[in-house]
Formats: C-alpha cells, structure tokens, sequence
C-alpha cells in the first residue's frame, strides 16, 4: 500500500453556494497516466489554479493534489488489481476578475478500482493500457468573505448578511450559474475523451479521443 496525503487547502471562508455534484463514470480500457495528464491540464486551460501560487503557470498546479491512495488486492478478492483514491483542490476567479470576497473552489475526487495492465493493439501497434472502473465527481462551491476578513470586524460583520443577501444577490446569482456552467463544461470535456454521451456541445480537444494513444504525453 502507498499513501501520500498533502494537507488540504481549503479557503477561510463561508461556503454561500454549492452547485449539485456532476460525475464520470467508465469501465473500460483507457489510459490512466494520459488522462491524468490532460485533467492538469484542462485545469490549467479552465483557469483552476492551486492555493498556494495564483499565476497562470505550472508550478500554480504543484499542491492541487491533497490526497493519493494506492491499495493493491490480490486476485480473487474485489476482482484484484488497484484501488485508487485521488483528491484535487482547485479554486477561480470568477471570468477572470481577482476578488478578494469571493472565490470559486472545485474538489474533484477520482476513485478507480480493479485498475489492471492491459496490451492493446491500436493502429496496428502494441499498447500498453489499463482496464478498470473509474469515477470521478465535480464539485464546485462559491467562498465568500475569503480570509473572514468582514467576519471578523467588529463593524462589517454586521452588514454582511444583508451585503450578501440584499445588495450584491444579483451578482451572487450570476456567479452561481456560470460555476455551474464551469463545472458541466469540465464534465463533457471527460465525456468526451472518454468517448460517453455528453448533453452539450463540445469542441474538439487538443488531445486524442480513442484512449489517448495516438500521442502519447
């Protein structure tokens, strides 16, 4: 067993929207390292960053990951092979904006189980592959008063709850739907690499569609 857990960098803050957990699910052959790959950087092309570093760069994805669980069964028992257990921490500035009141997380966890070695021929040539279940859940949050800055003064903690509630609503709404926009777009995207139905229109991707072979990262 391996099991590497990176302390969780979750927001001081509060939690004023949630939007409903969108998920993959796929039991076949694929590419795990190709996919593992492309999520990085679909992040990174969506404009989810770690916590620790806020420019657009590799090293802003360096502590996304909270949490990687690795148990190996034997034959025989949970059909054998892998389990895994991944944790992702991102967050975004609404379109772009910085704020220093609201912030957009997402928490995607990955769990894949009976994960085997697979050889493949694709295109006339030998791959080697995985065969496994793999699920995979979105799930995005709006984070308001980020650091609890107005929770914690002795005048704006007062007026937050009618701030909120009242005078900026409308703009609360706003961020609400395009999160879950952002979400249902990272959803399809993995849809369509993984080839399952998506509901919406998705443009074509800068990786290959069928396992990821065609070019390996």
């Amino acid at each position: 067993m391996e099991d590497k857990v990176v302390g969780e960098r979750d927001l001081i803050g509060d939690p004023i929207r949630e939007i409903p957990v969108f998920s993959v699910k796929y039991k076949d052959v694929f590419s795990l390292r190709n996919l593992y790959v492309m999520m990085h950087e679909l992040l990174l092309e969506e404009g989810w960053l770690g916590f620790e570093n806020q420019e657009a760069d590799v090293s802003a994805h360096s502590d996304i990951e909270t949490l990687y669980s690795e148990n190996v069964y034997q034959s025989g028992i949970h059909h054998g092979g892998k389990e895994l257990w991944i944790w992702w921490r991102a967050q975004k500035h609404h379109e772009g904006r910085k704020s220093t009141y609201f912030r957009n997380t997402l928490d995607l966890d990955w769990h894949v189980v009976t994960l085997q070695e697979r050889e493949i021929v694709h295109q006339g040539k030998k791959m080697k592959t995985q065969f496994g279940e793999l699920e995979m859940f979105f799930k995005g949050r709006i984070i308001s008063d980020v650091g609890n800055n107005w929770k914690n003064h002795w005048l704006l903690k007062n007026f937050k709850t009618i701030y909120e509630e009242r005078m900026i609503h409308g703009h609360i709404e706003k961020r609400e739907k395009d999160l879950w926009r952002d979400v249902y777009r990272l959803q399809s995207k993995v849809k369509a690499y993984l080839n399952l139905k998506t509901w919406m229109p998705t443009p074509e991707l800068f990786h290959p569609k069928v396992y990821g072979f065609e070019q390996q990262f």
